[in-house]
Order: C-alpha cells, then structure tokens, then sequence
C-alpha cells in the first residue's frame, strides 16, 4: 500500500515540476541594471570561501622546518 501511495505522490511531484517549470520570469525581472551577467566568465587563481578564507589554486610545496628558521 506504501509504494502504492509514494508511487502516485512521485509522478504527482514529477508533474507539478514539469508544469511550473515553464513559468519565465516577467520583463520587468530580466530588464533590470543590477542584473547578475552570467555570461562573463572570470577565472581567477585566487577564490574566497563562505567564511571569508582564501583558496589559492596552484601547485604544493613541501615546507621543511630546518628551512623556515
């Protein structure tokens, strides 16, 4: 009787989905001067995570103690 049930509930959610996917967004919404320009694409070496550390893409390097002193 579950899969039954969660059966129905599944293709009921797939099409609920589908339907409300097609809504676009209004003219006002895509016209605006503070929109995000998804197109440009920056790459850069040096990324900010969430809790503000940098990330800095590139090649390790082995830090010897003897070295550092």
């Amino acid at each position: 009787m579950n899969s039954i049930f969660f059966g129905i509930l599944t293709i009921l959610s797939l099409f609920i989905f589908m339907k409300l996917g097609k809504i676009k967004a209004s003219k006002k919404q895509m016209n605006r001067d503070d929109r995000i320009n998804w197109s440009k694409r920056r790459k850069s070496s040096v990324q900010e995570s969430r809790d503000g550390s940098k990330i800095i893409e590139g090649s390790a390097e082995e830090i010897d103690d003897e070295t550092k002193q």
